[in-house]
Order: structure tokens, then C-alpha cells, then sequence
């Protein structure tokens, strides 16, 4: 791993790269958001220019991470606008998954794949991806500290809420004792702990709440109550007024429910695209699951897009639960 961290470095630091882009996978979640701020410190300890595209709203209970630099994100038409030698993929295990910015990908611009999936498809020029680490941003604290790059208190702050995000406050099995070491080097930069923990986990509104009821409602259990299934469909989504980020924390409320190994959450997006979302308690794997129906992610944590009725996806994905559970 250590000669991919140097290529890494080489590539940054190559003359005729000034401007460097980042991409933040669609739907932002925590740990590719406190990637993407890991990477941007990176490129500016090389004295290089970096930019975060993204045209994906900032969830509301992580926009604070970007207060001290808002700048630093632009838009994908911004992007497109500007002069750049390289583009840096983070927390992103397939290319669908940048979206429209694919358009800003030639054959010309050498790419980077910094990632933790076990699912990576490795489709980028330099694919830096350990699927041991707890998170991407625990890769990407690992990288600043082998090429010696101080992390600041915006970095670490970054870092951290990657991290406590994405092993969902260090109860997930992706937590390894590295994981812990990393977080005690970044809470002594001095980032305000508490307000990162009251932004990120306990300021639910009162209203989201009462929504989330109405999505509990569809909850039914299969497999002697093993499997669990909600939905959010078009009508209900219509009917309060969603937004994309409002059902976060869904499948894990929904996990927590006593005996249930697998949670799978069917989210209605537009037209017949759905969202499925799939976590497991012990030793299933939704991964399995997930890239069979064309997704991707963890052994416990994973999820694929589907065209297809709520009905059809529900009976697919009880079909190879089934045969497994």
C-alpha cells in the first residue's frame, strides 16, 4: 500500500498538475464528505489547487464541516469551466456513482480511487483501496500521515465525522483498533468534539421524527421475523414532503429491532427508480445481495438502484435472502 501512497504523492506533485479535482460520491454520506476534505488537505500541502465538485445538496447535519470553507466546493458547471490535470474519486466504489460528473473524465486526465468498499471495481488509473479500513477517511488519515502532512483542525474535523459516521459511532464491525488510534491523533487538533456530535446525531427535528413514524408504518417482518422491510413509496414520499436526507437512519432504527438480522429499505426516487438500502447484524452479507441486483458495499452495509416496482424489488431481494438466511 505504501508504493500506492507514493504514487499517489508522485502524481500530485507532478509539474503539470496545478489543478486538482475531487469527487464526493452522489447522495453525500459523512465519510465521503470528510474524505473529500482529507484529500483537499493533501493537494494543499503540495501547494497545488483542489476543488470539491458536487451538486448533490450537504446534508443539513453535516454542513457545518465546510463553515470554515465554503469555497472549497463548486459546482459541476463551475468544473467544467476551469483548467485541470487530475481528478481524485473518494468513497466511491463503482463509476455511476459521480454521476454527471463523469462528463469531466478524458482519456487525458489521469484518475485516483481512494476507497474502502470490498465492491470496488477499480476502474481508476491509481486504485488506492483497503476494504480492511473501518472507513474511507480512516484511509485517508493514514495516507496524510505516511507522507508526513500536518492535519489541521478543519482536516481532523473532517476526518473524525468520517469516521464516527461510517462505523456508526464505533458499534460496526469495520471498527478496528486502528480505528481508534486515528481518532485519538485527530480529537487532540482541538476541533470542537461536542458540536460535532450534537450537529450530527442530535439535531433531529421534531417534524422528521413524526415523518419517520409514518415509514415505520410500512415495516413487515419475513423469515420468522429475521428479515425486516420498510418502504417509502411515491404517494407516501408526495404526501409529507421528503426531502432525500429526511430518512436517514432508517434502516438502522430499523436494525435495532430485537431478532432481526437484515433491514432493507426501499426509497422511492423519481419516476421508477428506486434507492435500496440493506444492513445486517452478524454474519450476513447484503453485499452479496447488492451486487448480484447491480450495487455494491459493505458485508453489513450495501445497496443497489433498480427500475422496477417496489413489488418486484421487494421479491427479488426476499428470493436471495431466503435462500440464505
Amino acid at each position: 500500500m505504501n508504493t500506492k501512497f507514493e504514487a499517489l504523492k508522485n502524481h500530485i506533485i507532478d509539474s503539470n498538475v496545478n489543478t486538482i479535482l475531487i469527487f464526493p460520491h452522489v447522495l453525500p454520506d459523512g465519510d465521503t464528505l470528510g474524505s473529500a476534505i482529507g484529500v483537499y488537505r493533501l493537494i494543499r500541502d503540495f501547494n497545488k489547487t483542489g476543488y470539491i465538485v458536487l451538486d448533490d445538496d450537504i446534508p443539513s447535519n453535516l454542513s457545518f464541516l465546510f463553515e470554515a470553507n465554503r469555497d472549497i466546493v463548486i459546482s459541476l458547471e463551475k468544473a467544467k469551466k476551469m483548467a485541470y490535470e487530475l481528478i481524485i474519486v473518494v468513497d466511491t466504489g463503482e463509476p455511476k456513482l459521480i454521476g454527471d460528473r463523469t462528463a469531466l473524465i478524458s482519456s487525458n486526465i489521469p484518475t485516483i480511487n481512494i476507497d474502502h468498499h470490498i465492491t470496488n471495481q477499480d476502474y481508476a488509473h491509481l486504485n488506492i483501496v483497503e476494504p480492511e479500513a473501518s472507513s474511507t477517511g480512516e484511509l485517508v488519515y493514514k495516507i496524510l500521515d505516511y507522507l508526513k502532512v500536518e492535519i489541521d483542525v478543519f482536516t481532523a474535523q473532517g476526518l473524525y465525522a468520517a469516521i464516527v459516521t461510517d462505523t456508526g459511532s464505533f458499534r460496526y464491525s469495520n471498527t478496528r483498533p486502528y480505528t481508534f488510534e486515528v481518532c485519538k491523533s485527530l480529537v487532540e487538533k482541538g476541533f470542537d468534539f461536542n458540536r460535532l456530535n450534537v450537529e450530527i446525531f442530535q439535531n433531529k427535528s421534531f417534524e422528521k421524527l413524526l415523518l419517520l413514524n409514518k415509514i415505520f408504518d410500512t415495516l413487515s417482518l419475513h423469515f420468522d421475523g429475521k428479515c425486516a422491510i420498510v418502504k417509502l413509496s411515491e404517494s407516501l414520499k408526495n404526501q409529507l414532503a421528503l426531502e432525500v436526507y429526511d430518512t436517514d437512519g432508517v434502516v438502522e432504527y430499523v436494525r435495532d429491532i430485537k431478532g432481526v438480522e437484515v433491514v432493507v429499505f426501499i426509497k422511492h426516487m423519481v419516476d421508477n427508480e428506486h434507492k435500496i438500502s440493506m444492513r445486517s447484524k452478524n454474519n450476513f452479507d447484503v453485499s452479496r445481495v447488492a451486487v448480484a441486483l447491480g450495487g455494491g458495499g459493505h458485508k453489513k452495509a450495501a445497496g443497489f438502484k433498480a427500475f422496477k416496482s417496489d413489488y418486484e424489488i421487494e421479491s427479488a431481494i426476499l428470493k436471495m435472502i431466503g435462500e440464505s438466511i
